[in-house]
């Protein structure tokens, strides 16, 4: 039975992204530095925004960047694809898709990857991992014609 065979079984295999497949929150190895803040502050003022507004956590911290982002940097595509490249992942993650697609290959089961997160997508996307995903759910942000987050 090959993996080309339809009625091969097929293993989907779902990750969250941030502490799971990284050491920390995608934001927190690079972007939040970049505008002048502290980590722990940054996520702490988040939260609060978050209860203070009755407002989704995730929409919290996607304000929050662009907000601190004003006067420091231009917060655009390229901004996030440029602090993707500091993400760095737990030891042996980049080599883990192909190892366990061979094995389920090697089983007779072809193996799917996906992402499931509140990470941002515009980040994930510019990753050393992100080929061996077949989808990826995650947040994103509406930019406008100047590639600007709105």
């Amino acid at each position: 039975m090959s993996s080309d065979n339809p009625s091969t079984p097929i293993i989907a295999i779902c990750y969250d992204f941030d502490k799971t497949l990284t050491p920390d929150d995608m934001q927190s190895q690079g972007f939040i530095q970049s505008v002048g803040h502290d980590v722990s502050h940054f996520w702490q003022e988040s939260n609060k925004l978050s209860t203070d507004n009755n407002m989704d956590q995730i929409l919290a911290y996607m304000y929050k960047m662009i907000d601190e982002s004003r006067g420091q940097i231009v917060f655009n595509k390229k901004t996030l694809m440029e602090a993707a490249q500091n993400i760095k992942f737990f030891k042996g993650v980049e080599t883990w898709f192909d190892r366990i697609t061979k094995f389920g290959k090697d089983n007779n089961i072809k193996i799917e990857h996906y992402i499931i997160s509140s990470g941002l997508k515009e980040m994930i996307k510019d990753t050393s991992i992100f080929n061996h995903f077949k989808q990826v759910y995650a947040s994103s942000y509406l930019f406008n014609e100047k590639g600007e987050a709105i």
